[in-house]
Formats: structure tokens, C-alpha cells, sequence
């Protein structure tokens, strides 16, 4: 029988564990990193995961491990990071578990390997690779922020397979991030469920944004998006239900790739309940450039194709796409629910009129529906009423942590999205997910009416309906869609509590299950985006249909709205590429495609670590 310890007391032991690998890393680079010159740290900084490894990936000369330049070692490379992940820490609370010394212990044993060889050991040699804490490694734990997971020592002999050895095996691995707080269907916690776009738990607290630590990386891969934000790791991998991947990285300024479900293995990626199918995590790659979600891309895919058939993946290697010469995108400023902010409108604009100068063709467009999308998605996440968290499992299943993927392990009959929160205390940014689920037929009912009728939002009205309503809709046909990832930059702390469904700008391409990346465009300006006369009225004028008028009043009202662009001065903003089902590849030719014609603009490798270091001078 597993020792389930109080969730205090899981914390502070999770705290004390983490403190310890700190101070380890900290003696890490005091014993090894004398010698690294500040040159070569920017160097290390400011190069992308290609061209860590190798300069032949680049069309300009590039110091890298395989030139053999001074330097260049995967040992270095690692202290670095190592040092940089270390800061991150200190500044935002991104990391669970903390790997910097069995790192550093294979980026020496990968030099010693090339210093005998000469080859390099894979495509990944010496580049660190962080993972969301919903990622199996052996004899590390897997909490996803649950404090009844801490100290699991039922998983430390599983056998390892898949992602893993892609990253682990070929790579240096550093820490690994927190998961943020994710937010479903039901009522206890948060960071474990993967459904919300907070970044706090009770197991390791809350993540702060790198760019603003009164606010939130976002979620559910906000410790992942954070670290990569901040130029602590090259290359890492979290998953996305319902914009997991690409509302992280647009709060905190990174690359990302959300594939369809099938394309890349999840066999060792936890989840908060085994038995939930009906919209299912797909794993990822982010970065800090389009580089890398292309290289991490390409080792997972080419390496999947063997997987496919004991883990039911898509038998699809990484496949060569040409785009032609020119391109037509659509785009739209609003999702139906929420207008996109001045911020979030200008950055879908400007990439717009970068592109248009390429020479590409860019038409607004209607989106079918996406209110509808989230209804589906509230439908499917909350159809069991999450009664778990109101009673919870029998003793007997409450004492199994939840399975990897393995049916051989019983599951309860009222084991539902959010079983795993059961004694944990509930997150603010759970409220509004839980509320409707929660409440009896005829009250849910009653509400529906009210907030429709006397409060006059039919919008809203039809998410607090859909626990029994089921539609679906179809995207339209463009070469790539163009649109803001959310309606506003990131969120402070406990902002979101009311704001959930502000997440239909991703979760309608996780309903219909589309390959989504996601591009940094641009930075808050107190200048160009505030709410000005002007904007609300274009808005009013532009908008096809009303959105939530509680929903609009809670992001713009005179009273309180969450979004200022004042005091968002600064907050990175990115913008979604869409395109269709299984057209991975297509979505990162796409991604470079709009990179390229955006230009510099103060995103990609070691450009966070700059922006500090000019604050500090």
C-alpha cells in the first residue's frame, strides 16, 4: 500500500528536494564552468538547437559541437544551460524535477564519445532537452502537480520507451518544468488537470511569467513555455487538450507545434484520467525558434515510424513539403467569444501586411462557429458532472496512482477528469470550469435562462447548456488560417478564475483536431494598443455577430477589465498558423513562412537573456 502524505507535507518535501538540486547545480558550475567565457555563453545562448550540434544545418557559419570550435563541448553547452535554468528558476518557479547532475554526467560522457569517434551521437548530441512533468522517466517522479503522486515509488522500474529515448538517450537532458495549473471539468486543484491556462498547483505552487512575475506563463505547459521563454533549455516537449501548447508560448514568447493525436507517441505521457477520450492531449515540440520545433520534429516523426504499430501512431516519417510560391491565408480578429484585444488584433495585422508584402494573398474570413466547438468541449470535459470531487473514489482505488496507458490496471467507475485533485485544495481558475457541471439539471437550466434573458448573453448562455449538447463544424479551406492564439496577452495571477472560456480561441482547433502553430509576433505597446473610442467602435462595426457581453465587459470594462495595455507593457504576443488534419510538416514550412516575412523582432535564442542584461546595465 502506498503512503499518500497531506498535500502540505508533500510540498515541503518537493521544496526541499528542489532547494537541494539547486544548490547541487550551483556547485556544478563552480567546480566545471570557471572556464566558459562570457563570449561563449552568449554564443551557447544565442544559438538554436541545430546549431548546437551542427553548423552544416545553417546557410552562414556557426560555431557549434561538431566544428569542434573552442569551446563547443556538450559539457558547455549543458553548464550553460544549466546556469540559465538556474536563473529561471530564481526569477519565475518553472522547475519540478531537477536533473543537472545526471545532465551533465551524459553531456560528458557524449564528449568523451566524440573525442574517440569523432561522430556525433544522433541529431540531438549535447543539446538539453526540458520536459513537461507529465513525461515518465525513470526513477523520477510524475506528479503533474498532484501532492498524492510526490514519492511515487510504484513507477521507478517501468520500462522506458518511445519520446524518451529519443530525447533522453540522444541528448543531454536539464530539469524539468512544472506543468502550469490546467484547468478541466471539475473542482479541486488545478495544475494536474491539464485543462487550464493558470500555472499554479499546490505541489510546487505558482509559475510566474518570465517577461512579468505578477502574471501567469499560462497553462497547462507554462513551466515549460517559461523556461523556454527565458533561454533556460533549447528544446522541450508538453502537450496541448485545449491550447496547452500555444497559449504558454504566446504569453511567454517561444515556438510551438501542436500535431494532430497520433503523430507523436504518447505511451509514457501521463494523464489525469486514462479512461477520457473524447479529446485527447497530443504531444508536442517547443522552442525558441522555428528551428527547433523542426528538428524536434523530425527526430520524433522519423523515429515514430517503427512505434506505430505497438502504440497506434500514424505511420508517417517526417515528410518533405514544398509550399508554393504563393500562399493564401485567411484570418479573423474574433473567435465569437471575446473580440482580440488592440495587442492581439495587431499582431495577427501585422503579420498580415508582412505577409501581403511577400506577396501572399491574406483574407478575412468568418470562422464557422467556434462558439460551438466550445460548447462541444465543455460538453465532452464535464459529461461525467465531476462528481469524483464531490465523492471521491472508494479507499481501494484512491490508493492507486493513475496508470500510464496500461488497461491492466483498474480504473474507478467514478474516476472522471479531475479524480486526481480529491484532497488537494481548489484553484480559483477552477470556479467557472466546475460551476456548470456541479449544479443540478433544472438549476444549470434556470441559469442558463437568466444569464440569456436578464443578463442578455446568449453567448455564455449555451456553454452553461452544453453538459447535455453535442455539434460539431467544419474549417474552411485555405492554405493556413491566421489568428490570435487568445484575446489577450497573458493574465496576472487568479485573473482567469472567470475567464475559461476565454481558451475557445485554441480549443476549436483541438475540437477539430488541426495542426496549430504557434509564432511570436510582437510586444505589448502601451501606445499602439490601448482601448481607445476608436478601437471599441471598429471593433462593434468589424465583429460579424456579438460575443459574451459578460465576457467582453470582464476583458475591457471600465471598471476593472482585465486587459491594460499600460501595464502590459512589454508582454510577448504571438499569433496561431492553421492548417489542416495530419499537415504537421506543412504547419512548419507555414510557421517559417511567416517568421521570415515578420522578420527581427526580438524572439529567438538567447534574445531574453539580451533583453535582461541591457535592464541590468
Amino acid at each position: 500500500m502506498l503512503w499518500t502524505p497531506s498535500w502540505n507535507t508533500a510540498r515541503e518535501a518537493k521544496d526541499t528536494e528542489r532547494r537541494l538540486a539547486l544548490e547541487l547545480g550551483g556547485r556544478l558550475l563552480s567546480e566545471y564552468a570557471t572556464g566558459i567565457s562570457s563570449d561563449l555563453d552568449t554564443a551557447i545562448l544565442s544559438a538554436n538547437a541545430a546549431q548546437i550540434v551542427d553548423k552544416s544545418h545553417q546557410v552562414e557559419p556557426f560555431d557549434s559541437i561538431k566544428t569542434k570550435q573552442p569551446g563547443w563541448t556538450a559539457t558547455n553547452v549543458m553548464l550553460v544551460f544549466i546556469r540559465s535554468a538556474i536563473e529561471a528558476q530564481e526569477r519565475s518557479n518553472l522547475l519540478t524535477e531537477i536533473l543537472f547532475n545526471p545532465a551533465l554526467k551524459h553531456a560528458q560522457d557524449l564528449d568523451a564519445e566524440f573525442e574517440k569517434t569523432g561522430k556525433i551521437v544522433g541529431p540531438l548530441h549535447g543539446v538539453p532537452v526540458s520536459l513537461k512533468d507529465q513525461i515518465d522517466l525513470k526513477d523520477v517522479d510524475t506528479t503533474m502537480g498532484f501532492t498524492q503522486q510526490a514519492f511515487a515509488s510504484y513507477r521507478l522500474h517501468l520500462p522506458r520507451t518511445n519520446l524518451l529515448l529519443l530525447t533522453t538517450a540522444r541528448s543531454t537532458i536539464p530539469p524539468r518544468p512544472m506543468p502550469p495549473s490546467s484547468v478541466p471539468c471539475a473542482g479541486l486543484a488545478q495544475s494536474p488537470t491539464m485543462l487550464s491556462f493558470e500555472c499554479a498547483n499546490p505541489l510546487f505552487g505558482a509559475s510566474r511569467n518570465p517577461y512579468d512575475s505578477s502574471r501567469t506563463p499560462g497553462g497547462s505547459s507554462g513551466g515549460e513555455a517559461g523556461l523556454l521563454g527565458s533561454d533556460g533549455s533549447p528544446m522541450g516537449f508538453g502537450s496541448d487538450v485545449g491550447g496547452s501548447l500555444r497559449i504558454p508560448c504566446h504569453y511567454s514568447g517561444c515556438f510551438a507545434l501542436k500535431p494532430c493525436f497520433g503523430r507523436f507517441p504518447s505511451t509514457d505521457c501521463r494523464g489525469t484520467n486514462p479512461g477520457f477520450e473524447a479529446i485527447k492531449a497530443s504531444m508536442g515540440p517547443m522552442g525558441r525558434s522555428v528551428a527547433d520545433v523542426e528538428l524536434a520534429s523530425r527526430v520524433v516523426l522519423d523515429a515514430s515510424v517503427e512505434l506505430a504499430r505497438t502504440e497506434a501512431l500514424v505511420p508517417l516519417p517526417y515528410r518533405e513539403v514544398k509550399l508554393p510560391r504563393k500562399l493564401k491565408f485567411g484570418y479573423y480578429l474574433t473567435d465569437g467569444f471575446c473580440h482580440a484585444s488592440p495587442a492581439c488584433e495587431r499582431a495577427v495585422l501585422e503579420t498580415v501586411e508582412a505577409l501581403r508584402k511577400q506577396g501572399h494573398e491574406c483574407v478575412e474570413f468568418t470562422p464557422p462557429s467556434p462558439i460551438e466547438a466550445m460548447e462541444l468541449f465543455v460538453a465532452l470535459t464535464s459529461a461525467g458532472g465531476c462528481s469524483c470531487l464531490s465523492h471521491p473514489p472508494s479507499p481501494v482505488f484512491r490508493r492507486l496512482p493513475p496508470p500510464l496507458t496500461d488497461s491492466s490496471h483498474p480504473v474507478a467507475a467514478d474516476e472522471t477528469l479531475l479524480a486526481g485533485l480529491r484532497g488537494d485544495p481548489q484553484e480559483a481558475s477552477l470556479w467557472l470550469v466546475t460551476l456548470g457541471p456541479s449544479l443540478p439539471s433544472f438549476v444549470r437550466t434556470s441559469l442558463a435562462w437568466v444569464v440569456e434573458h436578464v443578463v442578455g448573453d446568449p453567448v455564455l448562455a449555451r456553454l452553461f447548456r452544453a453538459s447535455r449538447r453535442k455539434s460539431v463544424f467544419e474549417i474552411l479551406e485555405l492554405d493556413a488560417i491566421l489568428c490570435a492564439p487568445q484575446a489577450t496577452p497573458a493574465l496576472k495571477h487568479g485573473q482567469t478564475w472567470d475567464l475559461s472560456p476565454a481558451a475557445i480561441g485554441t480549443i476549436l482547433y483541438n475540437v477539430v483536431d488541426s495542426s496549430v502553430g504557434l509564432v511570436p509576433v510582437s510586444f505589448v505597446s502601451s501606445t499602439l494598443d490601448a482601448v481607445t473610442p476608436s478601437w471599441l467602435s471598429t471593433r462593434r462595426a468589424r465583429a460579424p455577430v456579438a460575443g459574451s457581453k459578460l465576457a467582453e465587459q470582464r476583458m475591457y470594462g471600465p471598471r476593472g477589465g482585465v486587459y491594460d495595455a499600460k501595464a502590459m507593457e512589454g508582454l510577448p504576443v504571438g499569433v496561431q498558423v492553421v492548417g489542416g488534419h495530419w499537415d504537421e510538416e506543412r504547419v512548419v514550412e507555414l510557421m517559417k513562412v511567416v517568421d521570415r516575412a515578420l522578420g527581427p523582432r526580438g524572439f529567438g535564442p538567447g534574445e531574453f537573456v539580451k533583453r535582461q542584461r541591457k535592464k541590468m546595465d
